[in-house]
């Protein structure tokens, strides 16, 4: 199912399968990447309950081991809509057998897109419908043209910080199944507060920053000083993906709650770095939100 929302001359497409947005156009420009299978059949999906790959393909919840495949399964599944607007809509995921076999919780997950006349924003609402605590990530992984218009090149494009001192980069390691490793040497991309986009960077997988002290970062041409701006101030980390020497013209902002699996921690989901836990009844929201510069 297909839902449009505007809001002045901005329009955004929804859908139910995965809750994805999968368009954002302004002024005629598509911002949103379009989903082209050759290169990524995704456009925004929400990972969850885990981000990227677990460790051993799997998580260990109260000493018992389930199952869970690269980023989760709330990508794959429909959701079903709890409240449409104008210019916004609520999509919602709860448990099923088929969740409760490999995540054992009563939950619901609320996505809701939102748009302005200037961007959109997505937002996800955790809430623990258990009589137990439930551990769990959470991440976007909305992907965005680049170039954004006719006669540009990716390399025209660059990640402009707010503020970058002290943040870590790191490349997930492809060698050891794409975890994150603690022998993986820190990235010098980012200089002078800013990461020139080009190609051979991303040959290692996502480019993965910690430790920003302010969650913005800007997508923008070089040349022209358009593009968006991408605030994820919920967020503990942020990765940068466009895939392996493919050269595709697009590059995902993934805001994370959670990280790859790490080959310095365990299986078990509360060693996750970055993984949230609430108590029962209990709600967890984060959000991010993009602007057209």
């Amino acid at each position: 199912m297909e839902f449009i929302i505007s809001k002045g001359e901005t329009v955004a497409k929804c859908t139910s399968c995965g809750g994805e947005l999968t368009s954002f156009v302004k002024g005629g420009a598509e911002y949103v990447w379009y989903g082209h299978a050759e290169h990524w059949s995704g456009q925004a999906p929400c990972l969850f309950p885990v981000v990227c790959r677990p460790l051993e393909d799997r998580v260990i919840i109260d000493g018992t081991s389930y199952p869970m495949k690269k980023h989760g399964f709330a990508r794959k599944v429909e959701f079903t809509p709890v409240e449409v607007k104008p210019d916004s809509v609520t999509l919602r995921l709860t448990e099923s057998d088929d969740t409760m076999a490999i995540f054992p919780y009563e939950f619901n997950l609320d996505i809701t897109h939102s748009v302005t006349e200037d961007g959109f924003t997505t937002e996800y609402k955790v809430t623990n419908k258990s009589d137990k605590e439930m551990t769990f990530c959470i991440g976007g992984h909305p992907g965005f043209n680049c170039p954004i218009f006719e006669g540009e090149k990716f390399e025209d494009y660059s990640l402009v910080f707010d503020n970058a001192e002290g943040a870590v980069a790191h490349n997930c390691d492809l060698d050891a199944g794409g975890y994150m490793s603690p022998d993986m040497p820190e990235l010098d991309y980012i200089k002078d507060g800013k990461m020139d986009l080009i190609y051979d960077r991303f040959d290692f997988d996502a480019v993965v920053v910690e430790n920003l002290p302010v969650k913005k970062v800007n997508l923008v041409n070089r040349n022209t000083g358009h593009g968006v701006r991408f605030e994820f101030d919920s967020y503990d980390a942020i990765g940068f993906w466009t895939p392996i020497k493919m050269g595709s013209p697009f590059i995902c902002l993934e805001p994370w709650n959670g990280l790859p699996g790490g080959l310095d921690e365990t299986p078990d989901f509360k060693d996750k770095k970055y993984a949230k836990t609430i108590a029962p009844g209990e709600s967890f929201v984060t959000a991010y939100k993009a602007s057209i510069i």
